[in-house]
Parts: structure tokens; C-alpha cells; sequence
């Protein structure tokens, strides 16, 4: 089953101590990419919470916010006044002893190894913390997860869709190649007829039949129909595929230009032409579908 490059998912929790609220987007891009933005509490564990959306996805951008707010009345910083004070009495004595007028800054004395410690909480806050968040980056990560399946299976729908219209083509086509040799039998002899009239030159028909023949040669597209509609099942049996097949759909598009773009310079009429030309135009826009799935 596709599944699309683009989704989203959010999950909340709030308690009498804290909200979360996590934020998954994803939009894509050739390979994975993680971009997060967690609160400072959780940026020792970014690569394990960063590791529970890449055993999910395999191509997209990813972008994970959380945002997280303390409701306790606590400081996350306690001011140790002691340390404070010995930094204060020490720097003091130095002044005295160098004979310094410089003031003793406050804000300086603060920026001190010790003076402002984590509150004794803090600690088991972040161990609680991570296991809210991960709890949530798991619940969004499936309505996510659940949005790009939507997504695509319409994609698929679309891609069959496309791929019916491009075989209806085919046919006509191939309906088309045999008249388009017999009408060039008929130009050619009308053309003929024309400028020997009056002479006494006399073309055979085995003249006739050689330069029809090196006609239908040169524009011969069996071998390239044939590849088409072969990559065209391809394209089929992919669309049902459980694997992440954007990549190997790539492939078969470029394939399909290839083929198309070999019958047009071959093809010698009009009207198989304008067939042509739709053809690449609906391959266009499943190139363009197919940059949206993983």
C-alpha cells in the first residue's frame, strides 16, 4: 500500500504538574530527515526520542516540536546563599589584599561554579518527562502515520487511473501504426504518379515495396510499446507493494520518458503524434504524484 510523504499528528498531556504537547509534520524530501525542537530538560535524550521516529519512517522530512511547560511553584534553580557568600568574602579579601576598588558584581558572583544548582527534583522530573514524551511522540506518530496511509491511497487511486489512460493510448496507437504504413504507400505512389507523368520512366513495384519497407523499419515502436507496457505493470504491482517504493516508482518513470520519448522520434504521423504527446503528459504528472511517496 503507498503511503505519502505528508502527514501530521499531535498529541497532549497535562497533569496538576506539567503540559505537553508534541507536534509531528512531515513533508518530502529524497531521503529521512529529523528536525527537532525539544525543551532544554530533554535535550540529553534527543537521539533515543529521535530513534522512535526513524524505526517508522523511512523517507520525509520530519519535524518534532514539543513544547513543554512546568506548572509547579518551584524554581527549576535553587541559589545556593553560602556559596554565594564564600565567593563574596573571598574576592572581598582579595580586593583588600591587591588594594582594588572594583566592585563585586552580583551578577558576576552568580555565573560561579555552584552558586545555582538544579533543584533536587530535576532529575526525576526529566526521567518522568521523557517517559510523557515518548508515550506522546508514539501517539502522533501513528495519526501521522495514519494521515500519509489516507493520503496515499488516493495517490494510488490516482496513479491507476493514469495508468489506464496511458494503455487506452497504447492501443490507439497501435490501432494507428499499421494505417499510417498504408498511407504512406498511397502518398507515395499519388506522389510518384505525379512526377513521372508525361515521362516514359517506369518505377516496379519492387522498388516500391523496398522503400515502403525501409518506411515501416524506421518507424517501427513495437519493441518500445511493448516496454511500456511492461513498466506499466510494474508500476501496477509497485502501487500494491507493503514497501517504501518511491524510489524504485522514480525509476520506472524515467523508463517510461525513455520509451515514450523513442516513439516520437520515430513516429511519422500527426496524429500518433498528439497520442504521444499525452502519453508524456500523463507520465509528467505521475512524476509529479510519485515525489509525495515514501
Amino acid at each position: 500500500m503507498l503511503k505519502s510523504m505528508t502527514g501530521f499528528g499531535i498529541a497532549e498531556y497535562k497533569d496538576e504538574e506539567r503540559t505537553v504537547r508534541v507536534e509531528l509534520r512531515s513533508v518530502n524530501n529524497r531521503f529521512l530527515k529529523v528536525d527537532t525542537r525539544l525543551p532544554d530538560i530533554l535535550q540529553a535524550f534527543e537521539s533515543e526520542i529521535e530513534r522512535r521516529i526513524r524505526e517508522k519512517i523511512n523517507r520525509g522530512t520530519v519535524l518534532l516540536n514539543i513544547n513543554y511547560q512546568s506548572l509547579r511553584q518551584e524554581s527549576e534553580y535553587v541559589l545556593n546563599s553560602e556559596k554565594l557568600k564564600d565567593y563574596y568574602h573571598l574576592l572581598n579579601d582579595i580586593k583588600k589584599e591587591i588594594d582594588s576598588r572594583e566592585r563585586i558584581s552580583v551578577n558576576s558572583l552568580i555565573l560561579l561554579p555552584g552558586v545555582l544548582q538544579k533543584g533536587k527534583n530535576h532529575a526525576e522530573n526529566a526521567d518522568v518527562l521523557l517517559s510523557i514524551c515518548a508515550s506522546l511522540v508514539d501517539d502522533a506518530l501513528k495519526k501521522m502515520l495514519e494521515m500519509r496511509a489516507v493520503e496515499g491511497r488516493h495517490l494510488g487511486k490516482d496513479l491507476e487511473q493514469r495508468k489506464e489512460h496511458i494503455l487506452s493510448i497504447l492501443d490507439k496507437i497501435e490501432t494507428r501504426a499499421p494505417i499510417v504504413v498504408q498511407e504512406y504507400n498511397k502518398r507515395l505512389q499519388n506522389r510518384l504518379a505525379s512526377l513521372l507523368a508525361g515521362t516514359t520512366v517506369e518505377l516496379t513495384d519492387s522498388n516500391l515495396c523496398r522503400e515502403i519497407a525501409i518506411f515501416a523499419e524506421r518507424c517501427d515502436i513495437t519493441e518500445e510499446v511493448s516496454r511500456l507496457k511492461s513498466h506499466l505493470y510494474q508500476l501496477q504491482e509497485a502501487i500494491h507493494s507493503d514497501e517504501p517504493i518511491g524510489r524504485k516508482l522514480d525509476f520506472i518513470v524515467q523508463e517510461m520518458f525513455r520509451e515514450t520519448n523513442t516513439m516520437c522520434s520515430k513516429a511519422n504521423d500527426s496524429v500518433m503524434l498528439k497520442d504521444l504527446v499525452d502519453i508524456k503528459t500523463e507520465i509528467e504528472k505521475i512524476r509529479e504524484q510519485i515525489f509525495n511517496i515514501e
